[in-house]
């Protein structure tokens, strides 16, 4: 069970998330607009960052607090998280010790990098470079995976490689994407508008409508 009790996170003056409450075991839907606070969020579900206020647990345990429960925890987001001035091999042997993982050359044929394992990673293309950051997160084959806009920068076949193994993947997520297609799977489904839950559920089709209801205000705020 992953639970967030009334978490809130400022940064300075700005709130970024203000008393979010939810729980979920399998799968939830993160969705919201750009500003929401959906990476603020995945962020601190992942124990990358403290909220300023609130509590969060991952299988019992605060992830900022327990490194053993961060070992839990796969994480893809928009920023890759590697080390750019080593190359693939030593970017996933780092990351395999730090996890205490022995067996990781499944992910580097999963995700067809064998003939990229000797170019230093800011040598890569977009595309393969968020192909290491997917093969860091499954390498440690986690009991729970934060996706934030996971298929950022992919190509067709990077998207179908990662389609693929989240299909695969058995344990609990969250998920947070621009396209709403690909979250229909999910058991819970978030909204967020200006760092709240304005919509909390398992009906897909209404957190849809909570959302697009969120950007036709936008619409006419603009207006």
């Amino acid at each position: 069970m992953i639970v967030c009790e009334s978490i809130s996170k400022r940064f300075g003056d700005s709130f970024a998330l203000r008393n979010v409450s939810l729980s979920f075991e399998k799968s939830i839907a993160i969705l919201g607009y750009n500003g929401a606070g959906k990476s603020t969020l995945a962020k601190i579900i992942a124990g990358i960052t403290k909220p300023t206020q609130g509590k969060v647990s991952v299988f019992g345990k605060d992830p900022s607090k327990d490194v053993s429960t961060r070992k839990k925890i796969g994480i893809v987001t928009h920023n890759p998280m590697v080390y750019k001035e080593l190359s693939v091999e030593e970017n996933l042997r780092f990351f395999a010790k730090l996890y205490g993982i022995k067996d990781w050359g499944w992910v580097v044929e999963e995700l067809k990098l064998r003939d990229k394992l000797n170019r230093k990673v800011f040598e890569l293309s977009r595309g393969y470079l968020q192909r290491v950051a997917v093969a860091k997160a499954f390498m440690i084959k986690p009991k729970l995976l934060v996706l934030d806009e996971p298929f950022s920068a992919l190509d067709l076949e990077g998207k179908e490689i990662l389609w693929a193994m989240i299909k695969d993947y058995e344990g609990s997520m969250v998920f947070s994407s621009h396209n709403l297609n690909d979250v229909k799977f999910c058991e819970k489904f978030g909204v967020l508008e200006k760092g709240e839950i304005v919509y909390l559920g398992k009906d897909y089709d209404e957190a849809i409508k909570v959302l697009r209801g969120i950007g036709e205000e936008g619409s006419k705020d603009r207006d």
